[in-house]
């Protein structure tokens, strides 16, 4: 994944007049979009680690017979 300032993100010039054109905030929503993502990226974080614990814990505790 590559990072851009804000002055590099490009947005396709059409979808950004269609979007206010219907009364869209676009800065609004492109930044609700990235808090969004950082929130996702999280919890995708605590979702691996949560799963690597569980795998560690069943390879010490073994499966139930």
């Amino acid at each position: 994944m590559t990072s851009s300032t804000p002055a590099e993100v490009a947005l396709d010039p059409a979808l950004v007049a269609r979007a206010q054109a219907a009364g869209i905030d676009v800065t609004a929503t492109c930044h609700a979009a990235l808090l969004r993502a950082v929130e996702e990226a999280a919890l995708a974080g605590l979702r691996a680690e949560t799963a690597a614990a569980i795998a560690e814990w069943n390879d010490w505790a073994g499966s139930p017979e």
